[in-house]
């Protein structure tokens, strides 16, 4: 069956056939068994005094993810309601990837700057402040060049 003939639904089919009914049936199934065993290895690595509670909170804080994990591995994208056929070629994918791309570069210099910087000034400090402060700061970039980008060319 075609793609242009194939009805759309707002959660799609499974890549191998199958209603919307068993793609989330067999996500949740996943989500379950991932959520079980991201609890069993939080009691088994974790020091806790309840183990049967932080097992059962564990794995239902867990398991929306990992359904949903599931779900965008299985779902296949052409039976989606409003999926774009080609999303790498739409407007928004060129904004992402010149954010991105120029987020890079800033990220690049402002960090061998700033290791230059702390070093001709022998500031000594805690790795993870500088390495948050980058990632911060990488993630900032990318908002602003995005949203600069969307509102540029829209």
């Amino acid at each position: 069956m075609e793609s242009g003939t194939m009805k759309r639904s707002r959660w799609g089919r499974a890549r191998f056939g199958g209603s919307s009914g068993v793609l989330i049936s067999i996500s949740l199934a996943i989500g379950a068994a991932i959520s079980t065993g991201a609890g069993a290895l939080f009691v088994a690595l974790g020091d806790v005094e309840r183990p049967i509670l932080a097992f059962a909170l564990m794995t239902m804080m867990s398991l929306p993810a990992s359904a949903a994990l599931g779900w965008a591995l299985l779902v296949d994208r052409s039976t989606l309601a409003g999926a774009l056929e080609k999303p790498d070629d739409s407007i928004e994918s060129g904004w992402y990837d010149k954010a991105a791309s120029g987020a890079f570069g800033d990220v690049l210099l402002v960090g061998g700057l700033g290791a230059a910087g702390f070093a001709v000034a022998w500031i000594d400090g805690p790795l993870t402040w500088a390495v948050s402060g980058l990632v911060l700061f990488a993630m900032l970039d990318f908002a602003v060049r995005h949203q600069w980008l969307k509102r540029s060319e829209a």
